[in-house]
């Protein structure tokens, strides 16, 4: 089943967030003004691939393959059988600015080979102070969606906003992903993030 295979992956971003992406995410320091954070995907720091031992196929690992910018970008392959579910890269803020509604915008953008309506699946985003959960049927509140439908082999942008309350937290998490719909596979390409926080 989809969600009990991407629990097991996408818990591994989770787990390995800092290290997946660890030249690209930053502690936070305290402030009252709105810092922006981008990726391109281009660190020096190592793939992690996430493909349930070689045979499933689920995966978001750095791909020179195409790039908006730069050489690289996060390529998403995922399936989707009779349930949804999706893997995500994901970032931690440490000591967030506090407030009870921290604005954050969250924009990437997406490319694959298929386009068009018919094959939409989602572009995700999220942010809280809590872990995203990677159980399709019971996702922790913060993710937001928006049907992909562009044409194919062209970048389209997709931007989120939404606030946070971070009074007395520690971290705040951010992540994006691909959500998977119905029963097909894909690869799918996110180049450029941009994070504003505040």
């Amino acid at each position: 089943m989809l969600s009990r295979k991407l629990t097991a992956i996408a818990a591994a971003v989770v787990t390995a967030g800092a290290a997946l992406f660890a030249g690209d995410a930053a502690a936070s320091p305290s402030r009252t003004t709105a810092v922006t954070y981008t990726y391109n995907f281009d660190g020096t720091d190592g793939d992690v691939q996430h493909d349930d031992g070689g045979t499933s196929g689920y995966w978001v690992d750095r791909n020179s393959t195409v790039a908006r910018s730069g050489t690289k970008s996060a390529r998403y392959r995922i399936r989707s059988f009779n349930s949804a579910g999706k893997p995500w890269i994901q970032w931690n803020y440490l000591n967030p600015q506090q407030s009870a509604t921290l604005p954050v915008e969250i924009s990437f953008y997406v490319r694959s080979s298929s386009g068009g309506a018919a094959n939409a699946w989602n572009a995700s985003a999220y942010a809280s102070t809590v872990n995203p959960h990677s159980d399709s049927g019971s996702p922790s509140a913060g993710w937001q969606y928006q049907s992909i439908t562009h044409t194919a082999n062209t970048w389209a942008k997709y931007t989120f906003t939404t606030t946070v309350n971070t009074v007395s937290q520690p971290e705040l998490n951010v992540a994006v992903g691909i959500s998977a719909a119905w029963p097909s596979t894909r690869t799918y390409y996110i180049d450029d993030v941009v994070v504003k926080v505040g």
